[in-house]
């Protein structure tokens, strides 16, 4: 009986460390695709805020000066050109949105706001969650997820 037990005594130790092996990859590999989400999520958010701001003031040259000047986010490119083409539509609905507002705020706002609220927008924008679910769906269908399978 002793035969029999020892046998798969033996064949569980040599299993152990293999199950744990294998839950080790797991977790790193969970961790390296919610890092690169992250990542991508945050590379959207900060052109579309980016893009926001130079459209909103007009492409300023202030604005261009204080976007080159930061150095925010940026280490390698992670956005495909349909996702920046559509961060593109997404800042011109929004600013054809924020001129339409300025134009039929004339004479209904007080003195001084009239005029173009871009900070308004992007608060609306990123403080309802909007850009984030936005960022979050085109992660998903855009192919990253199999950088960190590689």
């Amino acid at each position: 009986m002793t035969g029999p037990i020892l046998k798969h005594s033996v064949m569980l130790l040599f299993l152990i460390p293999f199950c744990v092996q294998c839950r080790t990859t797991q977790t790193k590999r969970t961790g390296v695709e919610e890092e690169y989400k992250s990542l991508y999520i945050h590379q959207f958010k900060l052109t579309y805020l980016r893009k926001v701001l130079l459209a909103g003031f007009n492409q300023s040259k202030a604005i261009k000066a204080i976007i080159n000047f930061d150095k925010s986010g940026f280490t390698e490119p992670l956005l495909t050109f349909d996702d920046v083409r559509l961060i593109d539509s997404l800042v011109a609905v929004g600013n054809a949105q924020m001129m339409s507002d300025s134009a039929n705020s004339i004479g209904r706002v007080a003195e001084g706001a009239e005029g173009k609220h871009v900070f308004d927008l992007i608060l609306k924008k990123f403080g309802h969650k909007w850009i984030d679910s936005i960022a979050e769906l085109r992660y998903r269908g855009s192919g990253i997820q199999s950088m960190y399978n590689e």
